[in-house]
């Protein structure tokens, strides 16, 4: 039986690019992977957030089950031949990195192929990952005390990684 969750988070560290502790942390007071995971399946129709869940989870199996195959596995997703999912894995990506779910609007529209998101909660817009890789914080929503801005700032890895 597939655990959905440990197989979800899995598929967003290799997605993402980020390591499992900033994705799923070992205390874990905001829990934003079970939002994200929740808004992956309401968003995709007939069940294809778990479909690609458990594709992703035979692929791992075929592959030792081990947790180090992440991006591999991702990356062979991508690179699928059904249009849906490599698109439902790419709105997935934008999801972990701005808190906010994609709308791609055809090509053949008036709007000619833009993107609109919706963003899912303050939570989630302030959890996105594109702050850390940008070494920031939205504004109105900082940890860090008054004045940091006067050193010099800790190196990427610091901010793309929660300690253990």
């Amino acid at each position: 039986m597939v655990d959905y969750m440990e197989y979800f988070i899995r598929l967003s560290v290799g997605l993402t690019g980020f390591t499992r502790a900033a994705i799923a942390p070992r205390i874990d007071p905001v829990d934003i992977k079970t939002v994200y995971l929740q808004v992956f399946r309401d968003k995709l129709p007939n069940g294809m957030a778990d479909q690609i869940i458990c594709e992703y989870y035979n692929l791992n199996q075929a592959k030792g089950g081990k947790d180090g195959n992440n991006e591999a596995i991702a990356g062979a997703l991508l690179s699928g031949t059904h249009p849906a999912e490599v698109l439902a894995l790419r709105q997935l990506i934008y999801l972990w990195y701005m808190g906010a779910w994609p709308t791609v609007v055809p090509e053949d529209s008036a709007t000619r192929g833009q993107t609109f998101s919706e963003v899912i909660s303050a939570t989630s817009y302030t959890q996105g990952l594109v702050w850390r890789v940008m070494q920031s914080h939205p504004m109105g929503s900082s940890t860090y005390t008054y004045g940091y801005w006067a050193s010099t700032p800790p190196p990427l890895k610091d901010y793309l990684e929660n300690p253990a």
